[in-house]
């Protein structure tokens, strides 16, 4: 027997819901923690605000109740402010998959249960067409009796769009029954976010890594193709892969750089991509004669083409002993004879670990430390005298207070990072692996049970394969839309400062009266890595008076 409905009004506009006992479609945060047996909470409408050229994501949770519900899907309509309109095609939705976490990350005692991570679209990325008899279809979709399934939606905000108030709804169906129609209202700012990305970044191991599970017996041509639609996804949210495909020409002593497209491809990634960092692959290290040639004609290369501005090269990770500091200095006196336009990378904090060991000043013009192991005052020190900073963080290392990146964690650890990167004058940021399944046996395990060394959850892998949700390309994850928030965060500092890039980097100069509001807003959400909010309406505020700043330049 269908429930019967009750009629009630939100925002002006028809609402319903099941009168089915608990039964209900109610709007999260996507800051919020909500697991599979979540109570329900009370929002029952949207309000969201963005930029244009911006993303915003929308969590719509489906509770059964005490009976279960069957067939669920959602449609969704324009956005119209009156003069102006966002089509519905701008919006993505997919279905949160559920994952098994009995116990929590290590060093963490978060809550165990179900979490949702996996995205699964509605629709295929590249066709737009349904998707239907895979392993994991997004719709239509069962919830059990006192359980949830989450819907989330990415509404993209068109370049161009017109700022004003934007209203639409969602309908939620239960096969033939309407369980709610959720009035959305967005309100657009009167700017636009740059497509030219602030941060900088390096999100590893893609190529022979995700090919090898994914489609093992592809041809060349075919593992290169998978593998632009990884690297597409990683860019659509603000994300530089570390390994950007067959970019790099080849080289030989007699013959030189021997450039068969590369030129173009590259072009295409930083005029169109927005790529703001290339990664130089360091070959030849057995024989430094070689590498030095090597290097020099790259570096020729690249400044013909107007990037070298954008290259480094990755130096030994994460140096831990006196011979592994004498091999960064060996590589970095290197590459600095050969080619003094290519900056030197290295995942290690800024104060030496060991006085025994030495330091490795004068190696490195990239600082990459820890979260957990960031020392301040040598940071700064570096900075002042011309170096870059950027970040990283893997496995649980550091003081508890540290944001680390597992799926159990709660979702403000994605945030905080790139906000505390703005209070540090950190312009770059390092995930080691985007796709590391290897560690989770085969496809389904990744996305069935992905523990890391069986103790941190989700660890090494922002995207899931593709196959088993029935597309070639990935499967996006919650943990990267949220990183994804945190970024275009940043470009909301970045604007409201009015700067682009290493503004502290070898300069000495008081900062402009931009970057004093800009830093006091931060500041007040921010302190350090071991310090930052919790509250996520803290972070909204501050970001409402970011806008309100960009708002008033001239």
């Amino acid at each position: 027997m269908k429930a019967a409905l009750v009629v009630f009004s939100l925002l002006g506009a028809t609402t319903t819901a099941t009168a089915q006992p608990g039964a209900a479609v109610w709007v999260a945060s996507p800051w919020e923690r909500v697991l599979r047996d979540t109570q329900p909470g009370n929002q029952r409408d949207v309000r969201i605000q963005a930029a244009a050229n911006e993303y915003a994501p929308i969590r719509l949770i489906v509770s059964a109740g005490q009976e279960s519900l069957a067939e669920v899907t959602a449609s969704v309509s324009d956005l119209s402010s009156g003069d102006a309109t966002i089509q519905a095609s701008n919006i993505e939705m997919f279905r949160a998959h559920y994952l098994h976490i009995p116990e929590p990350s290590y060093r963490t005692e978060n809550p165990t249960g179900w979490y949702p991570d996996a995205l699964i679209p509605f629709v295929d990325p590249q066709s737009g067409d349904d998707l239907s008899g895979a392993v994991y279809d997004a719709v239509p979709f069962d919830v059990e009796p006192g359980q949830n399934a989450e819907i989330w939606c990415d509404v993209r905000v068109p370049p161009g769009t017109a700022k004003g108030l934007y209203r639409g709804a969602f309908t939620v169906t239960a096969g033939n029954m309407e369980l709610a129609k959720v009035p959305v209202e967005l309100h657009v700012w009167g700017f636009e976010l740059p497509a030219k990305m602030a941060m900088r970044s390096n999100f590893g191991n893609l190529g022979s890594r995700l090919t090898s599970m994914v489609a093992p017996e592809s041809t060349a041509e075919e593992a290169s193709a998978i593998e632009q639609l990884y690297i597409a996804e990683l860019l659509r949210h603000r994300a530089v892969p570390g390994s950007l495909g067959d970019i790099w020409p080849a080289w030989t002593p007699d013959g030189g750089i021997d450039d068969t497209g590369q030129s173009d491809r590259l072009r295409r990634l930083v005029a169109e991509k927005h790529v703001n960092a290339l990664r130089i692959p360091f070959h030849y290290q057995d024989d430094p004669e070689k590498a030095k040639a090597y290097l020099a004609a790259m570096a020729d290369w690249l400044h013909g083409l107007g990037y070298l501005d954008l290259a480094y090269i990755y130096l030994r990770d994460e140096p831990n002993d006196a011979e592994e500091y004498e091999t960064v200095h060996r590589q970095g006196a290197l590459i600095h004879e050969a080619a003094p336009g290519i900056a030197r990378m290295c995942t290690e904090q800024t104060v030496t670990s060991n006085p025994e060991w030495g330091n490795l000043y004068g190696a490195v013009d990239i600082w990459c430390p820890l979260w957990g192991l960031w020392d301040a005052p040598t940071a700064s020190e570096r900075l002042r005298l011309g170096e870059r900073l950027w970040s990283y963080t893997a496995l649980c290392q550091g003081p508890k207070a540290t944001p680390w990146w597992q799926i159990d964690v709660e979702p403000l650890n994605f945030r905080a990072p790139f906000w505390i990167s703005w209070r540090y004058d950190i312009t770059g940021f390092l995930y080691w692996s985007s796709v590391y399944w290897q560690a989770y046996g085969t496809m389904e395990g990744v996305w069935e049970r992905p523990a890391f060394r069986d103790k941190f959850w989700g660890e090494g892998m922002l995207l899931y394969p593709g196959p088993p949700a029935g597309i070639k390309g990935p499967v996006p994850s919650i943990r990267l839309k949220l990183i994804r928030e945190a970024m275009e965060d940043y470009e909301y500092m970045a604007m409201a400062a009015g700067v682009q890039g290493n503004r502290r980097a070898g300069n000495d100069s008081p900062p402009s009266d931009a970057e004093k509001k800009t830093d006091s807003i931060v500041a007040d959400v921010v302190t350090s890595f071991q310090q930052w909010s919790h509250d996520p309406d803290d972070y909204e505020r501050a970001r409402e008076r970011l806008a309100e700043l960009i708002m008033k330049k001239p």
